[in-house]
């Protein structure tokens, strides 16, 4: 295994960690406000952890400037608030539901950032929006159509977790996370302080049973120093999509916890509505349709540059043939007999993988260049069929290339093995229907694929630029 593969290994399995922790948290926090009010359990939380932080990086406190100060402070009103919610919320509800209901911020999070730095959110946060709202509703609403009160306080303090993550964005930029993380835990917990005594009174030895103590030194710890300290130095490592989904199953850590240490149990609606929310974070945080983005996108296999293929180490080159080469189920026509026998004089290698029946492949393949392979009933988008291809041709990935027009069978089977794939528009528009329903999703990933920017890219230019 390679360092930087170490890395990302440990990096994922830290943020496993972080996610477990933050998961149990909810478990602490609902066993401890039955006995230390909500914002006496937050002061000492965070001032404490704030302090521990604070001199664990001292020199780095020292030498704090004004705009880090004020961003912190900013941020440690946001998340007191935040918290607050988050605490009373739960004190009203059960963990497992507090815990889905509060990662409603995950899914506000593009919506905020438009509002504040106006970048505009994609056709999947909306639809992430619908569905983890939907999700909220299955989860909260009762038979009568209205929210119960600690779901209510976990909600807004989604809202205000949503502001917070934007805001962190923002000084980030400018500003050292650790320093931010620590004048927000330390404004915090004064604020929480500060709102404490009118609002619970004074403290008294009945709030630090063996319970409390135990939570908020729980909460202390792991959820607070090492949740947020370890969290900064993994997702540095992580790949994003892992780390999307790991960070993404708090509150599944945390629904499991309640349910072994609490005894909770979920109706099969509420349940419902937990994996609407899941699916709706995972949309949000992973961009899938990415996934099936082709590394090249062209109008014709005729208008492709096949001599800087050659130039860039290409020597073995896959064509699909109905609607790729010629309209479907027509034989070899002058235009693809003379583009076949010039890549077979240039030296290349010309297999023709199709799903085709044999006497369809093999006449077209004797029609055109009868020195080049085939296969047929390939299977695609299957792996065997192109691993096969390469194999006949005496290739590798990284010598060739496939060629096709339909982007979920083609080019996604060409992906599934790294192959470097090119997409072509299909010859004629007129298809069966069930390939012209998979146009219709071509048309979305292809709109994504030119917003990108990646059209104007070459393969060998993204991976130097390690896209």
């Amino acid at each position: 295994m390679s360092k930087d593969k170490k890395k990302e290994f440990f990096a994922c399995l830290g943020l496993l960690f972080v996610t477990v922790c933050w998961g149990m948290g909810f478990v602490f926090v609902k066993s401890s406000v039955d006995v230390m009010p909500p914002f006496y359990l937050l002061g000492f939380r965070f001032f404490t952890g704030g302090i521990i932080l604070g001199l664990i990086f001292i020199k780095k406190v020292i030498g704090s400037g004004r705009d880090v100060l004020i961003h912190g402070t900013v941020l440690g009103i946001v998340l007191f608030v935040a918290m607050a919610f988050q605490t009373y919320g739960c004190k009203y509800t059960t963990a497992g539901k507090n815990a889905f209901i509060t990662t409603i911020y995950v899914v506000l999070v593009p919506f905020f950032h438009f509002l504040f730095n106006k970048v505009k959110p994609r056709a999947r946060h909306i639809i992430a929006a619908l569905i983890g709202f939907w999700g909220i509703g299955l989860i909260s609403l009762t038979e009568t159509f209205t929210i119960e009160l600690g779901d209510f306080l976990t909600l807004i303090c989604g809202l205000f977790y949503a502001v917070q993550i934007v805001m962190i964005a923002r000084y980030t930029e400018y500003d050292d996370p650790i320093l931010l993380i620590i004048w927000q835990f330390l404004v915090t917990g004064v604020l929480s302080f500060i709102f404490a005594v009118p609002v619970s009174g004074g403290l008294n030895a009945s709030m630090f049973t063996k319970d409390s103590i135990t939570g908020v030194l729980f909460l202390i710890i792991f959820s607070t120093i090492f949740g947020f300290g370890l969290q900064i130095v993994c997702q540095k490592y992580a790949p994003p999509a892992p780390a999307a989904i790991i960070m993404g199953m708090e509150a599944v850590f945390g629904a499991v916890a309640s349910y072994i240490f609490l005894h909770e149990v979920m109706t099969a609606q509420t349940i419902t509505g937990c994996i609407m929310m899941i699916f709706a974070m995972l949309l949000v945080e992973i961009d899938i349709i990415s996934y099936f983005y082709p590394d090249e996108y062209l109008e014709s296999a005729y208008d492709i540059d096949y001599g800087k293929l050659y130039e860039e180490g290409v020597r073995g080159i896959i064509f699909d043939i109905d609607n790729t080469l010629v309209m479907h189920g027509y034989p070899p026509d002058d235009r693809s007999v003379e583009l076949l026998t010039k890549l077979d004089r240039m030296g290349f290698r010309i297999l023709f993988l199709s799903n085709n029946k044999e006497g369809r492949v093999k006449s077209f393949r004797d029609g055109s260049v009868p020195e080049a392979y085939y296969i047929y009933k390939a299977g695609k988008p299957l792996k065997n069929g192109y691993i096969h291809a390469m194999e006949k041709m005496g290739c590798d990935t990284a010598s060739t290339v496939f060629i096709g027009d339909q982007l979920f069978t083609d080019v996604w089977g060409a992906k599934k093995c790294g192959i470097r794939n090119i997409l072509v528009a299909p010859i004629d528009p007129h298809e069966e229907i069930q390939i012209v329903l998979k146009r219709i999703l071509e048309k979305i990933v292809l709109s994504s694929y030119r917003r990108s920017g990646l059209a104007e890219i070459r393969p060998h230019e993204k991976k130097q630029l390690n896209i």
